[in-house]
């Protein structure tokens, strides 16, 4: 009977378990919202990042081909959003939807003759200027966004109309 009273036990309580548990589901609780965001945050970013390089590919494209050609972009908005970027009058060498993101992120295009929600403006070889004038095009996830401008000689910068993402806020 001795024997019996001095064996100490291994292991959890019942009691133990279920406060570890209850303190486990009060942390998930609080850090689901905050991931979800970093989720969004970071599919706006590669969205953002991925035009933002097609469009300093095309700049570059049409720097290369000298005076024997152009790059037009072709911007459609919306929730259906897509891009084509073709050269000098070729099948398109870059095409992009929002399908390739996975749905949700918005865009929104001004300038560059924007006309019935398609927008489109051609980089020639000459110094990369644009008779379409400047341009931006506005990604949108829930409320998280980013800017895409475009000056006249074809630079092309990223900003955030409210700093999210860690991109400089728009002027």
């Amino acid at each position: 009977m001795e024997n019996l009273l001095k064996t100490s036990t291994k292991g959890f309580t019942l009691v133990e378990l279920l406060v570890a548990l209850v303190v486990m589901a009060i942390l998930v609780a609080i850090a689901a919202p905050a991931f979800q965001n970093l989720i969004k945050g970071q599919r706006l970013k590669a969205v953002v990042e991925t035009t933002l390089s097609d469009l300093q590919v095309a700049r570059t494209e049409a720097l290369t081909l000298g005076l024997s050609g152009t790059v037009t972009v072709t911007f459609n908005e919306g929730v259906s959003w897509n891009y084509t970027i073709v050269s000098s009058g070729s099948t398109p060498t870059v095409a992009r939807t929002y399908n390739d993101y996975g749905g949700g992120v918005t865009a929104a295009v001004t300038g560059w003759n924007k006309a019935g929600g398609t927008a489109a403006f051609t980089i020639t070889t000459v110094r990369s200027l644009d008779a379409a004038g400047t341009g931006s095009i506005t990604f949108t996830l829930g409320s998280l966004s980013a800017k895409i401008e475009r000056n006249l000689l074809g630079g092309v910068f990223v900003c955030s109309p409210n700093g999210d993402l860690g991109y400089r806020t728009c002027s």
